[in-house]
Parts: structure tokens; C-alpha cells; sequence
């Protein structure tokens, strides 16, 4: 059978891959190993946790779902140990020897997404290795294509539309990792909110000086920059609503899922929610047509199609939905969000919403003799929500022509093997398939516990609208 435009781009090639231990970077190892037919993958890994970095490739042939036989893979697959917090990258000399002489295409993914990280860390892993993987293409002899994977978000300081084009920094590169090197930990916690000035973290911040470092450092390289939006679980690939953790907004919305959100600061404009192997896809689809060196560079904001939006309000009507027909065993309180977008009202929500029902549950729990846990943990809610109002509160228009321009130039084929196009997207089957393999395998509750979950489900609605009742009637007449 005749190989498609991007199989054949990847055919015998030698593909060298950042971030693979991540959703993403699964997902793009994943389509690589079962669609095209690559030489070899060399993956930087480092160790965690007591865990070399060979152990945690044998976790992430696992976790990526690779069920064919893990031998047919073996053979492909190198680890290179590494660390993108290191100077270097951290990669020994005859690890980037052999990079340089046998790498074609780099795929650069990793990243510190945490949006409350330290700005020295966050720089050192979404900057300074940018520039270190740079100079290492730069050596790289026989070099195809480099995709670094950026963020929707890496310049949300644009108030009205967010083009396919390079925007200012708030700093260099240069002038920031100078800062950092001469200053302590303590110093730059104080200055970090000054330095940040209109980036609401130092995710985005950190992103939006790496993209510059692209711009100035990389003219001469074949390279492309793929700004993905906020990625969801799998579509259809490796299966419906995969996911290999609880994490961003899917955690969210298992927190609603389970009666434990019941507020959060938002409008209901439009959400730019994709699904994490059609953005695989187009990463992929991306670096076969960077082969040419150009100018500008071209950069591509996968925000989703204008034409099959999805708001706020559908993403959580759709999500209650989906809640109430296949209910957890875990479910803790009734399913139900109020978004406003008052701070204020916010507090209040959150105190009878969720602080007053945490009290009372820990005093039960500490009548019982039992661990009080839950004031803590919305203490734990609050503070990551908080970090996520800035996104929920705001929204914006991209640019995406050069996404549907990479989409009319692929053939059908490809198309058929690597879809990323979300036009015709059925939101409603895709949250639905998310929420259930989140119940299934995240929350390990198999779906023959929804009829007892059910009748859980309108119990605790029934003791939780008798108690609201109460404690109203009794404030009513205090007051």
C-alpha cells in the first residue's frame, strides 16, 4: 500500500523527541510508532522520582497505549538522558554526537506548565533550553524539520486578536537569564508580578520569551511553531476520551463531575478546548511542511474552527449532562457550577458553596474520630482555580489561517490518518467520551456502579437541599 505525503516524510528518518513523558509528547511518539515508519526515536528522559530514565521509558510505553508488541517498538526507541532544568539540556558528549550526526527532525515539547512555578525554573526549562536545543540543531547535519510547540496563550497580554505572527516580549532572553543568574530565589519571588507586567504567569511569560528566542536565534533552520490551545483528552485515537492523568481543565471538570466545584470565576464566551491527538496530528503534519527554510516563520495558533465554537455555557451544560447520566460512585454533592464573572460574588459562593459544607463535614468527620480533609482540600480547589481565573474570566480571537491552509493542503489520506480539522466536531460526544473514560480508568469506577451511583446521587441531592432549606429558615428568622 502506497505511503501518504507525511508517512513518507517520516519513512527511515530519525526523529529526536523533548517532552515525550507528557500527554502530548505520548501522543506524538504514539502516531509516530503506529501510523509512520521511522529509522529511529531518540527521546530525552530524565530521572525522577528514584526512577532512571530507562524504567520511565518502559512506563511510558505502557501509558501511551502502545498495545501491539512492546519488542516491535524496542528496537526504535532510544533513550537519551537529559534534563531540560540543565545547562546543555544535560545531555552527555557522545549522546549529542551521536544527536548530530544522525538526528533529521527535532520535535521540542517539554516545558514547565505549571503556572505558579518559579520564574528561574520556568526560564531554565522554557527558555534556556530552547536556545540550547537551537545550537544543537544548528550542528545537526542533516536536519529536516524542528517543531517547537509553544502556546495559544503565550501572548494572551494581546487584548483583541492573537494573529499567527511573533509578538514582542516582555524581555529577551539574553537580558532575562542574565537577571536570573545574578539574583537570589527570594529576590526574584518579589519582583517576579513587576517583571511579568501584562503576562498573568510565568507559563506564559517564559512561552511568549521562548517564541522570541525562535525568531531571532532560529532564521536560518527549518523550523515551525504549533500554539495549541487547551488540550482535552484523545478523540478517537487510542481510544475515545483518553487521557493519562487528571490534569487542567479535565480536572475541572471531574471536580464538577463529583458536586466538589460548584463556583468558578468565568463569562460563558467561547472556550478553546482541543482534543490532544488531533493537536499530535498536527504537530506531526506541521514539521513534514517545514522543511523549507522561510520567512517569516510560519507559526500556527490551533484554537479550534470559528465555525463549530464551543462557549462556556455548552461546555458545562454538555458536561452535566453527561454527569447526571453516567454518575460516579465517587460523587460527594450535587452537580451544579454558577459562573459569574463579580470576585465578590465569587467569595461568597465559595463560603456557603463549599467552605460551610467542608466545615460541617470535618466536624463530622472529627466527632467520628475521623482525618478532617476537606477544608484543606478546597483551600487546595481555590488556589488552583485561582491560578485558572485569568483564562475562565477571558477570551480571545486567533488567528488560524495557516492551520486551515496546512489542513486544504493535505491529501486525503492524511487526512483520513492524521485529522486535526475540528469543523465538524460533535462537542457533546466528545465531553461525553472524556467524562467516561475519566470515570473508567481515572477514577477507576467501571460504569456497572452508575445505578448505585444514581440513587447516591439523589439521596445526597435530597439531604443537601434539606439542609440548604434548614440553614436558610433559621438564618431568616436570626435576621
Amino acid at each position: 500500500m502506497a505511503l501518504s505525503q507525511i508517512q513518507e516524510f517520516y519513512k527511515n528518518q530519525t526523529v529526536f523527541i523533548t517532552g515525550s513523558t507528557g500527554l502530548l509528547g505520548k501522543l506524538v511518539l504514539r502516531k509516530l510508532l503506529t501510523t509512520c515508519e521511522p529509522k529511529k526515536i531518540y527521546l530525552l528522559i530524565r530521572q525522577h522520582k528514584e526512577k532512571s530514565a530507562e524504567e520511565r521509558l518502559e512506563i511510558l510505553l505502557e501509558r501511551a497505549d502502545l498495545r501491539r508488541d512492546k519488542s516491535e517498538f524496542k528496537g526504535k526507541i532510544f533513550v537519551i538522558e537529559g534534563d531540560c532544568s540543565v545547562p546543555g539540556l544535560g545531555i552527555s558528549h557522545d549522546d549529542r554526537e551521536t544527536l548530530v550526526n544522525e538526528t533529521t527532525c527535532i520535535i521540542h515539547i517539554a516545558a514547565i506548565v505549571k503556572f505558579s512555578e518559579h520564574l528561574r525554573l520556568a526560564a531554565y526549562v522554557n527558555v534556556r533550553a530552547v536556545q540550547d536545543l537551537l545550537h544543537l540543531a544548528k550542528q545537526v547535519r542533516d536536519l529536516k524539520a524542528m517543531v517547537h510547540v509553544s502556546t495559544a496563550y503565550s501572548n494572551c497580554n494581546q487584548k483583541d486578536l492573537i494573529k499567527e505572527q511573533f509578538y514582542e516580549p516582555g524581555m529577551t532572553a539574553t537580558k532575562l537569564l542574565k537577571m536570573l543568574e545574578s539574583t537570589d530565589d527570594e529576590t526574584i519571588t518579589n519582583t517576579t508580578p513587576e517583571l511579568l507586567g501584562s503576562w498573568p504567569n510565568t507559563y506564559t511569560f517564559t512561552k511568549a520569551v521562548a517564541e522570541n528566542v525562535i525568531k531571532t536565534e532560529a532564521q536560518d533552520l527549518p523550523v515551525c511553531i504549533v500554539r495549541p490551545a487547551i488540550l482535552m483528552g484523545a478523540f478517537q485515537e487510542p481510544e475515545p476520551g483518553w487521557l493519562d492523568a487528571i490534569q487542567g481543565i479535565t480536572g475541572f471538570l471531574i471536580g464538577a463531575f463529583l458536586g466538589l466545584i460548584h463556583c468558578l470565576l468565568g463569562d460563558t464566551k467561547p472556550i478553546n478546548l482541543i482534543p490532544s491527538d488531533y493537536t499530535a496530528n498536527l504537530t506531526l503534519a506541521a514539521a513534514c511542511y517545514a522543511t523549507e527554510k522561510s520567512s517569516p516563520l510560519p507559526i500556527y495558533n490551533y484554537t479550534g474552527s470559528e465555525k463549530n465554537q464551543l462557549t462556556k455555557a455548552k461546555f458545562y451544560e454538555h458536561g452535566e449532562l453527561t454527569a447526571k447520566l453516567y454518575t460516579s460512585a465517587h460523587v460527594v454533592n450535587v452537580c451544579f457550577v454558577i459562573f459569574t464573572t463579580n470576585k465578590y460574588y465569587l467569595k461568597f459562593l465559595r463560603f456557603w458553596l463549599h467552605l460551610v459544607p467542608a466545615y460541617i463535614v470535618d466536624l463530622v468527620c472529627l466527632c467520628l474520630g475521623k482525618k478532617r480533609r476537606f477544608v484543606k482540600m478546597y483551600q487546595k480547589i481555590h488556589k488552583i482555580c485561582d491560578e485558572l481565573a485569568y483564562f475562565s474570566a477571558n477570551s480571545w480571537k486567533f488567528e488560524t489561517a495557516n492551520c486551515d491552509k496546512l489542513w486544504k493542503s493535505l491529501k486525503e489520506k492524511d487526512r483520513e490518518l492524521f485529522p486535526f480539522n475540528m469543523e465538524n466536531l460533535a462537542w457533546r460526544s466528545f465531553l461525553e467520551s472524556c467524562v467516561i473514560y475519566s470515570r473508567i480508568h481515572l477514577l477507576k469506577d467501571p460504569m456497572h456502579t452508575v445505578p448505585q451511583a444514581q440513587r447516591k446521587r439523589k439521596f445526597i441531592a435530597f439531604v443537601y437541599y434539606c439542609m440548604a432549606f434548614a440553614l436558610v429558615s433559621v438564618l431568616w428568622h436570626l435576621f
